[in-house]
C-alpha cells in the first residue's frame, strides 16, 4: 500500500496536476472555498493546506507552502512525487522599483537567488528562471482581464526583516544594489521554486501582489490588497487552465 507523503499527507495522483502555490494557509482556504468549484480538502498538516477543485470547469489544486524557501521546497518536492506538473506561486512582495506601486501585480520572469535552500540543490551560477510558456499564459490572462501588470526580476531571500525598516543597521544601503539593478521587488519563496522546477522538469512561475513599498514606506490597505490578490489568483488559475490545453514544448 502506498504511503502518504510525510508532510503533505497525500498520495500519488490524489492532487490535481496544476497547482496554485500561495504561502498563506488562509489564502489556500480562500481559494478552496471561494475560487474553486466542487472543492475538496485533501489534507491539512502544519503549514500545508491542499484542496482540489475546478476553475472554468477544469481541474486545479491549491497547496499553501508556508513562509520561506525550505517549506516551499518540501511542498514542491512532495507535489512532484505525487504527480503534479504545473505550478504558479500566488504571493505578495515588497517593491523596490519607483515605477511600481502598492497593489500592483508582478509577473516574475526570474529571481535573484538570495535564499539558502536552492544552494543545497545546485551552485548559485545556475539561474532561477520562470517557464516562458507559463509567463506568457499569465500575460495573456492579465491582458484578457484588462489588468495592468509588470514583468521582470525579483529577489528572494531568507531574512524577512533584514531588507526592511525593521532591519538591523543600514537596510537602505544593503538594498541599494537591487534598486540600481532594476530588481522589481523582494519576497521569500520564488527562487527555490523556480530552481526545483528547472531541475525536476516541471513548469513553474510566480505572480506577486505588491503589499508594501520599501523605498517609500507605503503599505497596502487590507481590503484593497485583498482585491488585488483576488485578481492575481484568477489570472493564475486561468493561466493554469490555458497551459494545460497548450501543446508542450519539451524542456
Amino acid at each position: 500500500m502506498e504511503s502518504l507523503q510525510p508532510h503533505l499527507k497525500c498520495k500519488k495522483n490524489e492532487v490535481n496536476k496544476a497547482v496554485l502555490l500561495p504561502g498563506d494557509t488562509e489564502r489556500a482556504d480562500y481559494i478552496g472555498s471561494s475560487i474553486f468549484k466542487d472543492s475538496v480538502n485533501i489534507s491539512k498538516n502544519r503549514e500545508f493546506h491542499i484542496y482540489n477543485g475546478t476553475f472554468e470547469n477544469n481541474p486545479l489544486a491549491v497547496c499553501s507552502t508556508g513562509i520561506g524557501c525550505m517549506s516551499a521546497a518540501v511542498a514542491m518536492e512532495e507535489l512532484i512525487h505525487v504527480g503534479c506538473k504545473y505550478y504558479i506561486r500566488v504571493g505578495t512582495c515588497g517593491a523596490f522599483s519607483p515605477e511600481i506601486h502598492v497593489g500592483d501585480i508582478i509577473i516574475v520572469t526570474g529571481a535573484v537567488r538570495g535564499d539558502g535552500a536552492s544552494r543545497e540543490y545546485i551552485p548559485l551560477e545556475y539561474p532561477a528562471v520562470s517557464d516562458f510558456q507559463m509567463v506568457n499564459a499569465l500575460i495573456q490572462r492579465a491582458i484578457a482581464q484588462k489588468i495592468t501588470y509588470h514583468t521582470g526580476i525579483i529577489r528572494t531571500h531568507d531574512a524577512f526583516y533584514m531588507e526592511s525598516p525593521f532591519a538591523f543597521g543600514d537596510w537602505k544601503k544593503r538594498t541599494n544594489i537591487w534598486t540600481q539593478g532594476n530588481i522589481l521587488g523582494v519576497e521569500n519563496e520564488t527562487s527555490t521554486l523556480l530552481v526545483i522546477g528547472s531541475l525536476k522538469k516541471v513548469r513553474v512561475c510566480s505572480i506577486l501582489v505588491v503589499a508594501g513599498h520599501l523605498m517609500t514606506g507605503k503599505k497596502g490597505i487590507k481590503n484593497e490588497l485583498h482585491k488585488s490578490i483576488h485578481v492575481a489568483i484568477t489570472i493564475a488559475a486561468g493561466a493554469l487552465v490555458d497551459i494545460q490545453k497548450e501543446k508542450e514544448i519539451k524542456l
